[in-house]
């Protein structure tokens, strides 16, 4: 695309995006014919994210030029991860912004997720709206969810490749097994020892720590099982 179209796509004027060029904040861009720059999506990605840095995380664009360049020679598929993961996890954009929607059509639109899947999540108990006046209302987590769904599908982990989408269920019921020990253990130790408020706000912070451990766990436990598994294969292939 052209320097005009990377303006329309992003709303930064064409100064800034010239002085991020020039302070080497993002790369320079391949020429065509002439002396015409031509500009990938990934510029659109990267302009978005060093803004984002900006004005959610408040980071001076001498760090920021640090997180762009090590986010580039990670490779598409860590860079892709951390534009997916600042997005969702963005704690500025989920004050600032209406974290529920409300009908299928609606929640359809945000995500990307097909009706037939929200129909199948929801049947799965993946993604459980509340009803009120006989609409759905969907909130963050699911919002969250139906757009993971979609990554998936869109990374070659959906139905096309092989993956049986059904099998979230499972996932979701092995987890929800250990979540209900975690609370029933919570529970019992504390619910008779603090007062009702306190127990109430402990529960909350609980809630969000234990919900950074299980992401941090797993990415951990799946790098090194996968890692353990492929060293099987080869051994396998050689033997």
């Amino acid at each position: 695309m052209k320097l005009k179209d990377l303006i329309k796509k992003t709303g930064v004027s064409r100064e800034t995006i010239q002085f991020y060029l020039r302070d080497g904040i993002l790369p320079k861009p391949r020429k065509r014919s002439g002396a015409q720059a031509d500009y990938n999506e990934g510029y659109v990605d990267l302009i978005k994210l060093i803004k984002d840095l900006q004005e959610n995380h408040f980071l001076p664009l001498s760090v920021i030029k640090k997180i762009v360049k090590q986010i580039q020679k990670a490779g598409p598929e860590k860079e892709q991860f951390f534009r997916f993961q600042s997005e969702l996890f963005n704690p500025v954009n989920q004050f600032l912004s209406n974290r529920e929607i409300i009908g299928e059509e609606e929640f359809c639109r945000a995500t990307g997720l097909g009706p037939k899947w929200l129909a199948n999540a929801e049947s799965w108990g993946i993604i459980t709206p509340r009803v009120v006046d006989g609409r759905k209302i969907y909130d963050f987590e699911d919002i969250a969810i139906g757009k993971v769904m979609v990554e998936m599908d869109g990374a070659g982990f959906g139905p096309k490749d092989g993956f049986d989408p059904a099998t979230l269920k499972h996932y979701r019921d092995a987890l929800e097994t250990v979540v209900s020990k975690f609370n029933r253990r919570f529970t019992d130790l504390y619910f008779d020892k603090v007062p009702k408020d306190d127990f109430a706000e402990l529960g909350k912070n609980v809630l969000n720590l234990t919900g950074l451990y299980f992401y941090f766990i797993y990415r951990k436990l799946a790098r090194r099982d996968t890692d353990s598994y492929i060293r099987e294969l080869e051994r396998g292939k050689h033997a």
